[in-house]
């Protein structure tokens, strides 16, 4: 009884999680792209779905020059300080902070920074986005007093974003002299990541070489709104090349099977993915799998073997632009005149008969080569 009190405790804890898992897989994940400006302009990400690039000036150099360009005076670690700004506002003097998305949808909630201008500096300051091109102002306003870091936060709704880059650019101007500067500090931009109903359930993918080829085969368990399969191949899990596209079924509740053959596959080893795509465009990737390619052969052979001394012939289909050489044994090369028969077949007669020994036939076209083991008797 007390074994089983224990087993119904552990089923009811483990049911728990699986209920929670689902709950938050279908609920939306908050993330922050932040840039701190604290000794390095690079941006970072609390989510694996957004890169950010590095903080970057426009407009004409910063007139302060590393280490002196970052400042304490009440920032969360330091501050950055960009001088000089213009009197007047320049479409083309700013801060920007730029990332990009990389698979699942998103709601951007808000955008946040700090602010701090000298006596002197720019006390009026714009704020643009790339979702209208940067051609309204998101925000306006001046910064009343100055010496301190005023915190500023503005609600924003851009909702169901993806695969792409967002910007935010900060312009400041009014300066009084060329000496006005102004320091930049935890500038952030936040909001939700959607979550995702995958379009197919994969049950599995996987492919062998065969005649030269690549084939490859999946299975699905359902499928929901799903539109097609985008076949891609990377030699280096990094970069990956669409290749095919395959039409998937739409909506099913058993076992669907598919297939596809990469007809060029390179030499190596080759990683294959399938890029899950449903009928609203939105998409997923399944884990990639490897899949090696033996080198193709050439299908060259010396016929007959052991050869004459006064020809050696072999044998290769489609060989007109071959290239070919014959060494012996310990590398001397041997001169020999050409002759392309029927067939296939190409005779290569030495200028001078061969004497006994181990020769080598090296035949070389589109970039490869093979070497071929002939016996003079």
């Amino acid at each position: 009884m007390k074994r089983n009190r224990q087993f119904l405790r552990s089923s009811i804890v483990a049911i728990a999680a699986i209920l929670l898992f689902v709950f938050d897989a279908n609920g939306q994940d908050p993330f922050h792209v932040k840039w701190t400006m604290d000794y390095t302009q690079a941006g970072v990400s609390d989510h694996a779905n957004f890169t950010p690039a590095s903080a970057a000036l426009s407009g004409g150099p910063n007139t302060f020059t590393l280490p002196t360009v970052y400042s304490a005076g009440g920032a969360i670690v330091v501050g950055y300080i960009i001088r000089p700004w213009p009197v007047a506002f320049s479409a083309s003097r700013y801060m920007e902070f730029s990332f990009t998305a990389n698979s699942f949808k998103y709601n951007i909630t808000s955008i946040a920074f700090r602010l701090r201008r000298s006596p002197n500096g720019p006390n009026s300051i714009k704020v643009r986005t790339s979702m209208d091109g940067f051609a309204t102002d998101l925000n306006a306003f001046v910064i009343g007093n100055n010496s301190v870091f005023n915190s500023y936060n503005i609600p924003v709704s851009y909702n169901n974003l993806s695969s792409n880059t967002f910007t935010v650019r900060i312009y400041a101007y009014n300066s009084v002299d060329i000496y006005g500067t102004l320091w930049f500090d935890e500038i952030s931009v936040n909001g939700d990541v959607l979550a995702i109903i995958l379009p197919v359930d994969i049950i599995y993918l996987k492919g062998h070489s065969e005649n030269g080829r690549i084939a490859l085969e999946w299975e699905t368990g359902w499928e929901k709104n799903s539109k097609q399969f985008i076949i891609e191949r990377s030699s280096d899990m990094r970069v990956f090349t669409a290749i095919g596209t395959v039409a998937a079924s739409g909506e099913t509740t058993g076992r669907t099977s598919y297939s596809f053959v990469d007809n060029d596959p390179p030499a190596g080893i080759n990683y294959y993915r399938l890029k899950l795509v449903d009928k609203d465009s939105g998409f997923t990737h399944c884990r990639p799998v490897a899949i090696e390619h033996p080198e193709k052969a050439f299908a060259v052979q010396v016929a007959p073997n052991p050869a004459s001394s006064q020809t050696i012939i072999i044998k290769a289909a489609d060989s007109r632009d071959a290239v070919l050489a014959i060494h012996t044994s310990w590398g001397t090369l041997v001169p020999f005149r050409r002759e392309d028969a029927a067939d296939g077949y190409i005779h290569l007669i030495p200028f001078r008969a061969l004497v006994s020994g181990i020769y080598f036939v090296t035949y070389q076209r589109n970039g490869r080569k093979e070497h071929l083991k002939v016996l003079v008797p």
